[in-house]
């Protein structure tokens, strides 16, 4: 079992795991507390400005002592008749000359530059120092937009050339007129988007005015408090997911299988699955894989398992799930550099209007697995179970035959189906992840297409 390293906690947010420490007070502190400056990490102001007194003083205390030492001891050679110190006496004062008239130069210099300025503002000239940055009039960064089409709005001078791309495709390019710009209407694709808007001045030279990443989708609470549970029915698409608990000793042939096909598929992972096996999550998130939350300790939300009723358990709360959510996710950003999908699946298929409506309001979308009447026609393979004797226990032939048979189910067949496996087994034979890539081959053969869940989610029909 790899070696898991030592998970610490911001001290501003006991739910959120730390990635840095303060440079000055060694505070422990999350990437959402982090202040960047002059290549460091602060917690806060008011240590960046005592960090910045502390080297100055030190600074300073080096700069005056160090030529008060040599002037001393110049000053004795000078008592003893030296030529050359007296030499480098002079010299020292001519330096001294020189770097004040060159002080006295820079401030002529600068008020000069804010005469022209001033007298640029007077004649209506522009002038790019003023100019307010571009400027989105629809969502911020990483929103969820709900119409198809957005304005994008912002300042320029006349002669330069402004540029707009959606995923680095060039959409649109335009002058300026009057100092500003307006890109109209900008159509949005289905799902996740990236705008970039460009400026070239006249000397050649481009610049990033901004990036956005904008999601276009139904509108957010009313979309995200719904469960998936099948994608189109239309579309020959079958979506893989595995879950990720305790165990990691089916995830390399996994994963082997899933890129032998050239295929992507999503994964759901619980925070101490991240943390027991960051190198195995490393993997997954390199691969190009989706990755989404199952809470950090896989709890039980519903009294699903002791009376057959989503009945939501006393102990579960709006604000625990939030901090189950919120800790995986923040562990998840630390172990790989990447955001994980905004999707979660509860634990144990345990889930109610109530639980889905708290996820929504931390940005999560439930995706649950096809079900049906009984074992055939459900999704979960139910390879998890390890007792022989159990009515839910399926062989690996069984669990194959069953997965292949959607393809026969009706007029749909498999259109839209939702997969469940798991990347642990406590099986010590007859492996269901071992035949994964018959599993997939099989679908391939007639013509279905593997995808992950945002494919299957946001696709267009």
């Amino acid at each position: 079992m790899p070696k898991s390293k030592k998970i610490t906690y911001c001290e501003n947010h006991p739910d959120v795991v730390s990635n840095d420490n303060c440079i000055h007070c060694d505070k422990a502190i999350c990437y959402n507390c982090r202040k960047k400056a002059y290549g460091k990490s602060f917690c806060s102001e008011s240590c960046k400005r005592n960090y910045v007194f502390s080297r100055m003083s030190d600074y300073l205390l080096g700069f005056f002592v160090t030529p008060l030492k040599f002037l001393k001891d110049r000053f004795a050679r000078l008592r003893q008749g030296s030529l050359l110190a007296f030499l480098e006496v002079l010299i020292l004062a001519g330096l001294v000359f020189c770097v004040i008239q060159l002080v006295r130069i820079n401030e002529q210099v600068q008020e000069l530059d804010i005469e022209i300025k001033r007298s640029h503002v007077q004649t209506d000239v522009a002038d790019t120092t003023y100019l307010p940055p571009v400027q989105i009039s629809a969502p911020v960064k990483g929103g969820m937009v709900t119409s198809s089409r957005i304005d994008i709005t912002g300042y320029a001078e006349s002669n330069w050339i402004i540029s707009l791309s959606i995923d680095d495709a060039l959409k649109e390019v335009q002058l300026p007129k009057n100092g500003e710009f307006a890109f109209r209407q900008v159509r949005l694709n289905r799902g996740e988007n990236r705008l970039q808007v460009r400026a070239l001045n006249p000397d050649g030279e481009v610049y990033v005015l901004q990036t956005l990443a904008l999601h276009y989708g139904t509108p957010h609470l009313d979309f995200l408090v719904k469960d998936f549970r099948r994608g189109s029915i239309r579309k020959k698409e079958v979506a893989f997911t595995f879950d990720g608990g305790s165990l990691d000793n089916a995830a390399e042939p996994i994963l082997s299988a899933l890129e032998e096909a050239g295929i992507k598929a999503t994964f759901f992972l619980t925070g101490t699955f991240i943390k027991d096996y960051p190198k195995t999550v490393k993997q997954i998130s390199d691969a190009g894989h989706v990755i989404g939350n199952h809470t950090w300790s896989h709890p039980h939300l519903t009294s699903f398992s002791e009376n057959r009723k989503q009945q939501t358990m006393p102990t579960a709360s709006e604000e625990k799930l939030r901090e189950e959510l919120n800790k995986t996710a923040s562990l998840y950003k630390v172990v790989t550099g990447e955001e994980m999908a905004h999707i979660w699946r509860a634990p144990y298929g345990e889930y109610n209007p109530e639980v889905l409506g708290w996820a929504a309001k931390v940005g999560y979308k439930h995706i649950a697995w096809t079900t049906g009447r009984g074992w055939a026609e459900t999704g979960d393979t139910m390879d998890w179970v390890t007792d022989k004797t159990s009515s839910a226990y399926h062989s690996s032939d069984e669990i194959v035959k069953k997965v292949l048979n959607f393809t026969k189910n009706g007029r749909t067949g498999a259109n839209g189906t939702i997969m469940l496996m798991h990347l642990g087994t406590n099986r010590t034979e007859d492996f269901p992840h071992e035949r994964l890539p018959e599993m997939i081959a099989g679908f391939q053969k007639k013509g279905y297409q593997l995808v992950t869940i945002p494919d299957m989610l946001y696709g267009s029909d």
